[in-house]
């Protein structure tokens, strides 16, 4: 015993004094040994000291930038102690703000650690209400009153009756159907146990048994957009069949929530992730109108509201010169916002047209990407936008750009064009829309993947497809399939009262 304890005390004091392995190797005396137990502890205490004290001095430097941290769920104890919770803003300068919240998004770690099992007593605390019993079903009438939002767009088609005859009616089968519903299989297959998604999906119950894996770092952009395809289904609230996958994703999006200047941080590193995460909170609290999800999901709207640039724009960080392709996320979390019944300022939108304007051609019937340009995605983008900023469908500028994606016809491969294009054709209603549709669903039915633990999965090999990889593949393809009852068209208000 006596020579493992003298054992173990070199191999400290090498690691503590930085000394080579044979300078250790010495045969101690009786004395020596009987001190080297002190020696060795009051080193290793010595470096700690040192350590804490840096540990101090880099709090002090991170504190100078105003940057508002919420404690892991690991730091903050156990249940007993959440209510102690207590979350402290430093007040910023308002010329402060976009430099602040910049450096947050870039000082993100690309993968977040580990969340533990949700609770959903998490939620309560300072700043957010008390969770509600649970989730309560939504009606379709309740919802159309609830939104106040003229030209339809809402999500009453998600109910079960309203979406068995929607799917007959605008265009979708049984077999569409059938791939929605492995398709939120394989999704909820592949949630870790936290309640999170990754784009690199293979560290979690699928062991790496599907390829195509994604780069994209962001945990709340995977979380968030596995999220949608199950919302668009109706699946929330008690009796779902996918009712724990759901909660259990909402409930990490509200744990990554960081509290800051600008409002609900949940970028990690790109605000794609702020549009995705911030539509599936407000889709989800309209639909099951649980007052837990609505303090969560107004401050992240908030954040995306500040943090839209001066020229109506957003882009990778708060405040930067906008593209149009990040603008369609926040701008589809603002409506569905509205649709929620959330605060949105009128002028948030108001500068979205004015970002559109600065990158249009054609008078607007087509787009460019950060100048005035023609290209397929952020045309399909610009028109979804003008739908939601309230161009009338007999706007000739509108006809004109619907009849350019029209005429493009659906993408083999890029599924972020179809998810854009396909709300549009839809929303219009317009003569192409069935050709449209039948190639695009008939293709997503035929390519869906059979093989073994990628069944119910897409991938594609397109620049977005790298970097999202099969999750992302998989939930894109999920959505245009639902786009007979997601979404009710914009200018089918009459029609939608029929069909309920």
């Amino acid at each position: 015993m006596l020579v493992r304890r003298i054992r173990i005390r070199r191999r400290l004091l090498r690691a503590v004094l930085w000394l080579p392995r044979g300078v250790t190797r010495l045969r101690l005396s009786p004395r020596l040994r009987a001190a080297s137990g002190f020696a060795i502890s009051l080193l290793v205490h010595t470096a700690l000291l040192v350590v804490l004290g840096l540990l101090l001095v880099w709090q002090e430097m991170q504190g100078a930038h105003g940057i508002t941290v919420l404690p892991f769920v690991e730091d903050i104890g156990p249940e007993p102690f959440v209510e102690e919770l207590c979350i402290q803003t430093i007040a910023l300068p308002t010329d402060a703000l976009g430099a602040a919240a910049r450096d947050a998004a870039e000082t993100q770690l690309p993968n977040a650690p580990n969340i533990p099992a949700p609770s959903p007593h998490l939620l309560a605390g300072p700043g957010l209400p008390e969770p509600a019993a649970g989730p309560q079903r939504f009606t379709a009438y309740d919802l159309l009153a609830a939104s106040d939002v003229p030209g339809g767009g809402g999500f009453e088609g998600r109910t079960t009756s309203a979406r068995a005859r929607l799917v007959g009616q605008r265009g979708g089968t049984p077999a569409s159907e059938d791939a929605v519903a492995r398709g939120l299989a394989w999704l909820a297959a592949h949630q870790r146990s936290d309640g999170s998604w990754r784009f690199d999906h293979r560290d979690s119950a699928c062991g790496g048994l599907c390829r195509d894996p994604g780069t994209v770092g962001s945990t709340t952009a995977a979380t968030g957009l596995a999220l949608l395809p199950f919302l668009g289904a109706g699946e929330i609230g008690e009796g779902c069949q996918y009712q724990r996958v759901v909660d259990d994703g909402l409930y990490y999006l509200c744990s990554r929530l960081l509290i800051t200047p600008l409002g609900g941080d949940l970028q990690e590193g790109t605000m794609y992730a702020q549009g995705i995460a911030a539509i599936a909170l407000c889709e989800a609290y309209a639909m099951s109108r649980d007052e837990s999800l609505r303090a969560p999901a107004q401050l992240a709207i908030d954040f995306i509201c500040r943090a839209q640039h001066e020229a109506g724009g957003w882009r990778y960080f708060p405040g930067q010169p906008g593209d149009t392709t990040v603008l369609g996320w926040q701008l589809m979390a603002l409506k569905s916002a509205r649709l929620a019944g959330l605060d949105v300022p009128s002028d948030v939108f108001t500068r979205v047209g004015q970002f559109l304007d600065s990158v249009q051609r054609e008078e607007g019937a087509v787009y460019g990407y950060q100048k005035p340009d023609k290209a397929p995605v952020p045309t399909a983008v610009g028109l979804l936008g003008r739908m939601y900023l309230g161009w009338p469908r007999e706007d000739s500028r509108l006809a004109r750009g619907v009849g350019y994606l029209d005429r493009l016809g659906p993408s083999r491969t890029d599924m972020y064009f179809n998810y854009y294009a396909t709300q549009v054709l839809h929303h219009y209603e317009g003569s192409g829309w069935d050709a449209w549709n039948a190639a695009l669903r008939d293709r997503l039915i035929a390519t869906q993947s059979r093989r073994g633990h990628e069944h119910g999965s897409w991938h594609f090999h397109d620049e977005h497809g790298k970097s999202g990889g099969r999750l992302y593949t998989t939930a894109m393809c999920v959505m245009i399939l639902e786009v007979y009852y997601r979404h009710m068209p914009l200018y089918g208000r009459r029609a939608v009262q029929e069909d309920l």
